[in-house]
């Protein structure tokens, strides 16, 4: 009997594995589909809710007839659409959209939508122009449910005879700086809106000659190192999110595979060489440069082993639906093909993601005033002559407010000087205490100020820490932290570390003093200690158990 029962136990936990890695795969898809209205029994709908699906991708027109709509035809009809998916989907789901402007455009005035020009007529006019256009586009994708758009283009324009992407008006320019300008005011006015940019076609498509839609394209004699400069600049400055790669083949960089399948372009080249830390998509997966050349099992296999993490099936040159694409990529799985390991390195780049585009700036007061006081506090606290305020985080530290309503909490935080009731600190200087972010009761997350300056959080370890605010613990001893805060700084914690891979430690508020051993304790007042209980040991504890894989270090 009681080996029956370990039998139904392990069974039962083959099972929910199953499910898990099954829901993991989903995650990693993009998906199109040919409804205009849907309802709980749409296929759609069923996908999204078994498999946690990444995303799905949105069409006006079937690229086979194009008077039939697919999924666009008007405001409040997309706005209805995407209002359902939203509320169907129990996770956060890309709802994207081609919209760059002039001919690649899904939103279009005719089904009553602003217009937007092309890339390459943006370019003509000045950045403040280009940045009007853009945040009225980027205000229109967000009114509409929108929350990932397929653009900019930063392909380079140096082939006059190239069809695809010169000749349809889709790039700013051969110059390299120029693209860079103008994709990062696109990119912003996006960021803005809380909408996810995709820079495409990596590692570039403006050389080309051929349409990857139709069949294989070599660039092999045509490309340039060049075409990497718009990437670099925008890795570089923290704005590529998202890159899409190219069914393009390039022997200079991989002898035997098109982009989107080769492990040198998008793992030794994109990652490594590039410093790339974000979520690398696929071009459509059924464009005749791949399908016409490799099998749905080698092309999923092999773009999940080069390092593509999510995958995408516009289902308009071709019909996949995601049981099939799930199934296949679960078996590969299972028989070793594909690494579990990848799996979970593509849904933790996801959910950083999301985590990132979830978050809002309202930003306190820091301007030249505030940086002087924090270089004064530096210097008084710390024996530094700073020449600026930027920090190199180690650690991450968690805090309540004391006070339960978020506009005081961010009243509180946001000017210059110290509030007149903090007599506890006010001798060690006038410089008000703040915070990088502020998570309000329902999980939302603020960011206040700039990640890597310093803020006053915390004694001694302000020079290395990240500080997060939580709305709560009334009185100053209530552990009264809700659960929708407690998930908004475990995504926070994860997206941090990722982006600061430096950071060594996660503290509570209350474990400060258990630090002052550490290299990382500046403080040279020895008189200078408050005591704390934020946010409680309960809190820490629930929070260390879910980012144990992290290795963040206590105390």
């Amino acid at each position: 009997m009681k080996f029956i029962l370990i039998l139904l136990l392990s069974i039962l936990t083959l099972g929910a594995n199953d499910a898990q890695l099954k829901k993991q795969i989903g995650r990693m898809l993009v998906i199109g589909f040919e409804n205009e209205q849907i309802d709980e029994n749409s296929k759609i709908v069923k996908d999204i809710q078994k498999y946690d699906l990444g995303g799905v991708i949105l069409f006006d027109r079937f690229y086979s007839d194009r008077d039939k709509t697919k999924n666009i035809s008007s405001p409040s009809q997309l706005q209805d659409l995407t209002k359902k998916l939203k509320t169907f989907s129990k996770k956060h789901l890309l709802i994207s959209i081609d919209q760059e402007g002039g001919k690649v455009a899904r939103l279009k005035p005719s089904y009553g939508f602003e217009k937007t020009p092309s890339a390459e007529e943006v370019s003509t006019m000045s950045l403040q122009e280009a940045k009007e256009i853009y945040n009225t586009q980027a205000k229109m994708i967000k009114q509409n449910g929108i929350n990932c758009d397929f653009a900019p283009v930063v392909d380079l324009a140096l082939n006059p005879k190239n069809k695809v992407i010169v000749g349809l008006e889709r790039s700013y320019g051969a110059s390299s700086s120029e693209v860079t300008k103008y994709a990062k005011v696109f990119i912003d006015s996006l960021r803005e809106q809380n909408v996810i940019s995709v820079l495409k076609h990596f590692p570039g498509h403006g050389s080309s000659l051929d349409d990857s839609h139709k069949g294989f394209v070599d660039i092999s004699k045509t490309w340039t190192q060049k075409e990497l400069e718009p990437y670099q600049n925008l890795i570089n400055s923290r704005d590529a999110d998202m890159i899409m790669t190219a069914h393009v083949f390039n022997s200079k960089l991989d002898a035997k595979y098109p982009a989107t399948l080769s492990y040198s372009v998008n793992t030794k080249l994109l990652r490594q060489k590039m410093g790339f830390k974000g979520v690398i998509i696929s071009d459509d997966l059924q464009m005749k440069a791949i399908s016409k050349h490799y099998t749905l099992k080698e092309t999923v296999t092999k773009a999940i082993n080069s390092g593509v993490d999510i995958l995408l099936f516009g289902n308009q040159l071709a019909s996949n639906n995601a049981d099939e694409l799930v199934e296949i990529i679960y078996s590969q799985v299972k028989n070793g093909a594909i690494s579990k390991k990848r799996i979970i390195e593509s849904n933790r780049r996801i959910e950083n993601l999301h985590t990132k585009n979830s978050i809002i700036y309202r930003p306190i007061d820091f301007g030249q005033k505030r940086i002087d006081m924090t270089k004064t506090y530096i210097k008084q606290h710390y024996g530094l002559n700073a020449k600026d305020i930027t920090i190199d985080p180690k650690i991450i530290v968690l805090h309540w407010t004391a006070v339960m309503d978020f506009e005081d909490s961010f009243k509180r935080l946001k000017g210059n000087t110290l509030y007149s009731d903090r007599g506890d600190i006010a001798d060690a200087g006038a410089l008000n205490v703040s915070s990088h972010f502020l998570v309000a009761r329902d999980g939302t997350i603020y960011q206040l100020m700039r990640d890597n300056f310093m803020a006053r959080h915390v004694i001694g370890l302000n020079y290395s820490s990240i500080g997060v605010e939580n709305v709560g613990g009334e009185g100053n001893i209530k552990d009264d932290l809700t659960p929708a805060q407690l998930d908004a700084n475990i995504r926070l914690v994860k997206y941090l570390k990722e982006k600061y891979p430096n950071i060594e430690y996660l503290i509570g508020h209350h474990e400060y003093q258990e630090m002052q051993n550490s290299p990382l304790w500046l403080e040279k007042d020895a008189n200078y200690r408050t005591k704390k209980a934020d946010p409680g040991e309960k809190f820490m504890n629930k929070i260390r158990g879910n980012v144990k894989d992290l290795g963040l270090k206590k105390p």
